[in-house]
């Protein structure tokens, strides 16, 4: 590494903004890959689906952080992704899913109809399924199966917040058998439920913790599976095992 690529890996990831995160994810990735054949092409897709998620969610920002500046949302998913690529993650797939693990969900329309020249009023459900077939030409079926797996399925309406919470669990739970959704799950994961503590909404806060909380047993569990470290090294496990913290939830959801 040169002298700036090793003074930007050793900064921590809430001090990078999101031209500093895609400059760390692609070098990290380039480096990552410069002995695959394919490594010019690997690269080629991650970027692009920077390109994506920047475009997608540049009307969003992050929620406000206490004394720390409103961020761009796009920030999230890099943040995601760089982190994941700290641990020890390199397979392009999983790489590629986190940074457009919000698209979906978040940016359907967009997407659907200023990338894919979809037309107006076509409901959610079917903006949807343009967002996924654009994904499967562009990325590939890995992807757009792990993206889809990171995706909440719609709601029908009038659910309660409980009853929110235990869809989102029943989730998440159903689709970390796969360790290439639950690397990209435990690293949203980390940057949602573990940065609770930047709000300025008490209620949120614990409204959120006890939802989050729930994860923490399961993802603890799933940590010890060998399967993993076909995905994760075996020092990224030990930093996951660290960072994950039932105690602050624990404590937050009071």
């Amino acid at each position: 590494m040169t002298h700036i690529q090793d003074k930007i890996a050793s900064l921590p990831l809430k001090e990078m903004e999101a031209s500093l995160l895609r400059t760390a994810i692609l070098s990290h990735t380039a480096r990552s890959h410069r002995a695959d054949i394919n490594g010019a092409s690997i690269v080629a897709q991650v970027e692009a689906a920077i390109d994506i998620a920047s475009y997608a969610h540049r009307s969003q920002t992050r929620q406000n952080r206490g004394e720390m500046p409103k961020v761009h949302y796009v920030e999230h998913p890099l943040r995601n992704a760089l982190r994941a690529l700290r641990y020890g993650v390199i397979d392009p797939a999983t790489i590629t899913a986190i940074v457009l693990h919000d698209v979906v969900e978040d940016c359907a329309a967009i997407v659907a109809v200023e990338l894919c020249g979809a037309p107006l009023g076509l409901g959610e459900e079917a903006y949807r399924r343009i967002v996924h077939f654009y994904f499967l030409r562009t990325f590939g079926a890995q992807v757009v199966r792990i993206v889809g797996a990171l995706t909440n399925p719609l709601s029908p309406d009038g659910l309660t917040r409980d009853e929110k919470n235990a869809r989102y669990v029943e989730h998440v739970l159903s689709e970390i058998g796969d360790p290439r959704v639950f690397v990209a799950k435990y690293v949203d994961f980390v940057d949602n439920a573990l940065s609770l503590h930047h709000s300025v909404n008490p209620a949120m806060v614990k409204r959120l913790a006890a939802k989050y909380l729930m994860l923490v047993e399961p993802f603890s569990t799933r940590l010890a599976d060998p399967d993993l470290l076909s995905i994760v090294s075996a020092t990224g496990i030990q930093m996951m095992l660290a960072h994950l913290n039932g105690n602050q939830l624990e404590a937050q959801a009071g």
